[in-house]
């Protein structure tokens, strides 16, 4: 395991250090990162609607994102039951998306050097000698499309298609630890830098270039903000009736 793979690992299993995490993912309908930046205004509505407890806050951590919703696919993954879009008030989330596989949250990756399945036929084949081979197969009997989003070749290895939306239920039920399968987040970076996007820590991680040309701060953020005005100021259209308790508030 090299040093990055270390503390990408330490990182990932600190609860109080969500920033770090991979696996971390926007609601379903979240327009390009920039943009959603921009046009989120942490009103909570599609944390209070989300029947799953799926949306989280983005905690102190996160600096300019605290109290941007967030999903933590290892903690508990999206099941697209499609209410959040419809309550965001600004377009964040996009209001017209209402089907399940129109959504487009990421797109899963297999390691196949963790997978169970994978290790199981390099195992029958010679290629590998551990003496735990077994058989899996739970992010294919858990995910919401089966047989289109994730597919199963020679009847035993997982492959992922381009019908996959990213909504976690893999990654959350699979059983290896480290996880075998991750998401890679649509518009937040690229594969190395999943899950680290907008990270400004001392930790000598490569951060994508998109990541760092949709970063504002200081004087910049707020002449980006005061752009958002006239035309392109937010239509707070949506009627939504705030749940007078929430369990676990």
């Amino acid at each position: 395991m090299s040093i990055k793979e270390f503390l990408q690992q330490v990182f990932n299993n600190n609860p109080f250090k969500g920033f770090f995490q991979i696996d971390r993912l926007r609601p379903p309908g979240a327009v390009e990162e920039k943009r959603f930046m921009e046009l989120c205004i942490r009103c909570a509505r599609c944390i209070e609607v989300c029947p799953y407890d799926s949306i989280k806050r983005a905690d102190f951590f996160e600096k300019l994102q605290i109290g941007t919703p967030y999903i933590f696919a290892k903690e508990r993954a999206c099941y697209l039951c499609m209410k959040c879009p419809s309550v965001c008030p600004t377009g964040a989330l996009d209001n017209s998306l209402i089907e399940p596989e129109k959504v487009k949250i990421g797109v899963a990756h297999i390691d196949e050097n963790r997978c169970l399945n994978y290790l199981y036929v390099k195992e029958e084949s010679g290629v590998i000698n551990t003496g735990k081979a077994q058989i899996c197969s739970t992010c294919y009997n858990v995910c919401p499309l089966q047989d289109r989003a994730i597919v199963m070749e020679q009847y035993i290895l997982p492959v992922i298609t381009d019908k996959c939306v990213g909504c976690g239920i893999c990654v959350e039920k699979c059983p290896t630890e480290p996880k075998s399968i991750n998401i890679i987040p649509t518009g937040m970076g690229n594969k190395n830098t999943a899950g680290f996007y907008y990270q400004r820590s001392k930790m000598s991680f490569k951060k994508s270039e998109e990541a760092i040309s949709d970063f504002y701060k200081g004087d910049k953020l707020i002449q980006k903000k005061q752009t958002i005005q006239g035309e392109n100021k937010p239509k707070f259209e949506n009627n939504f009736k705030v749940q007078e308790k929430i369990e676990g508030w």
